[in-house]
């Protein structure tokens, strides 16, 4: 599943990125140049986001299928609509039924 592979790949970025500042520089109020905190503050960002627009794409994939399923049109339940909502939904979702 392709979500449970952005997820590992968002997790193995964070923890390349992880804010991991020496104390030994800090007490001497200087910069550690092996600290990541700005790196790790985007990706987070990043993350935040993803997370964001799969929970819209979920939402929107939910309401194409409710669409489809409603099938007001001929003995066959394929009206305009409901066709229009399954190729919408098979290219949202590559065509697979998660």
């Amino acid at each position: 599943m392709t979500e449970g592979l952005v997820k590992q790949s968002i997790a193995e970025l964070q923890d390349l990125v992880r804010c991991r500042c020496r104390d030994a520089y800090k007490v001497r109020g200087l910069h550690d140049p092996g600290c990541e905190c700005d790196s790790a503050d985007a990706v987070q960002v990043v993350a935040d986001r993803i997370e964001e627009l799969e929970a819209k794409l979920a939402k929107a994939v939910e309401g194409f299928e409710d669409l489809a399923r409603l099938g007001n049109g001929d003995r066959y339940g394929n009206s305009l609509g409901n066709l229009i909502a399954q190729e919408y939904i098979a290219e949202i979702t590559g065509g697979k039924d998660d």
